[in-house]
C-alpha cells in the first residue's frame, strides 16, 4: 500500500507525497480528518477519498474567503470556484454546505441589495432588478424584494430627488422643454418607469424663465446661423434653422417669434 514519504506545508495547503510518486495537495482539515502524517499507509481507495475531500475542503475555504470580504450570491461563488479550478462535483457539495450554514443566502442578499440602493437614492427598480439578475438572483425573487421594499411612493420620492439634482446642474443651460426631456431620459435610464418620471418632473413645478430662454436661444441661433448660412439661404435656411432650434428643445412659438426678426 502507498505510504506517505513527505508532508510539507506550502502556503495555505500541504503537499503530500507518496512512495508511488503520487502527489496531492490537501488542507489542514484534510490532515486532521484522515490522520495524515509521514509514514502513514493508505489503500488506493482511501487516497482517492482523501483527494476528493481535499478538493471539497479547499473549495469551501476558498468560498468562505471570497464571502468574507462582502456578501455574495450563489452564482458569484460558483463562478469564483470555477475560476480556481475546483471540480464541478465538489462545487455542488460546497454550495450546498455554504447554503445550509447561511453563508450563501440569495434572498437575504437581494433584500440587502435593494435596501442599499433605495437608501442611496441612485437607481430605479428596473435598473436594480437587472443588476440583481446579472448577479445570479432569480428574477421572481428580485421582483418580490422590490415590491416589498420599493413601493410606488418611495419610487416617486427617489425619482424626484434625482430630478432636483439634475435641475441644479442643468437648469441654467437648457430651455424648459429640453430640461424636462433631459430629466425624463435620465430617470428612465436609471430604471424608473415613464409614469414615475413624469410625476417626479411634475413635482418640481418648473417654470420657464423667459429672459434665460431668450438668451439661450440667441446663443444657439447665432451658432446655427453661422453653420447653415454657408450652404443655404432663403426659406431653406429658415426651415433648417427652425428645426435645429426645435431639436435643442426650444418652443416653436418662441423660435418663430425670433425668426420673424431675421431677414432670410
Amino acid at each position: 500500500m502507498p505510504k506517505i514519504i513527505s508532508l510539507e506545508k506550502k502556503k495555505r495547503l500541504y503537499k503530500v507525497v507518496f512512495d508511488d510518486e503520487r502527489t496531492i495537495y490537501v488542507t489542514e482539515d484534510t490532515i486532521v480528518r484522515f490522520f495524515l502524517s509521514k509514514g502513514a499507509v493508505f489503500e488506493n481507495a482511501e487516497i482517492e477519498k482523501i483527494a476528493e475531500f481535499a478538493d471539497f475542503s479547499r473549495g469551501k475555504n476558498l468560498g468562505l474567503y471570497y464571502i468574507s470580504f462582502k456578501q455574495r450570491t450563489k452564482k458569484e461563488v460558483i463562478r469564483y470556484l470555477i475560476d480556481h479550478e475546483i471540480p464541478n462535483v465538489q462545487i455542488a457539495k460546497i454550495i450546498d454546505a455554504l447554503e445550509a450554514s447561511r453563508f450563501i443566502d440569495d434572498p437575504a442578499y437581494a433584500e440587502s441589495f435593494v435596501r442599499g440602493k433605495v437608501l442611496g437614492k441612485s437607481s430605479g427598480p428596473y435598473q436594480i432588478q437587472q443588476k440583481l439578475v446579472d448577479k445570479g438572483i432569480d428574477k421572481t425573487l428580485a421582483l418580490e424584494k422590490l415590491e416589498l421594499l420599493y413601493d410606488f411612493d418611495t419610487q416617486v420620492a427617489v425619482a424626484t430627488h434625482l430630478a432636483e439634482k439634475l435641475v441644479m446642474s442643468k437648469y441654467s443651460r437648457l430651455p424648459l422643454k429640453a430640461l424636462k426631456m433631459k430629466i425624463a431620459t435620465n430617470l428612465t435610464s436609471k430604471g424608473f418607469s415613464y409614469d414615475i418620471s413624469k410625476i417626479a418632473i411634475d413635482n418640481l413645478e418648473l417654470e420657464s424663465d423667459e429672459d434665460n430662454e431668450s438668451e439661450l436661444l440667441q446663443k444657439e441661433l447665432d451658432k446655427i446661423m453661422r453653420k447653415y448660412s454657408r450652404k443655404y439661404d432663403g426659406y431653406d435656411l429658415k426651415q433648417r434653422v427652425r428645426n435645429a432650434l426645435a431639436r435643442k428643445g426650444f418652443d416653436f412659438d418662441v423660435i418663430n417669434r425670433e425668426l420673424r426678426e431675421i431677414d432670410f
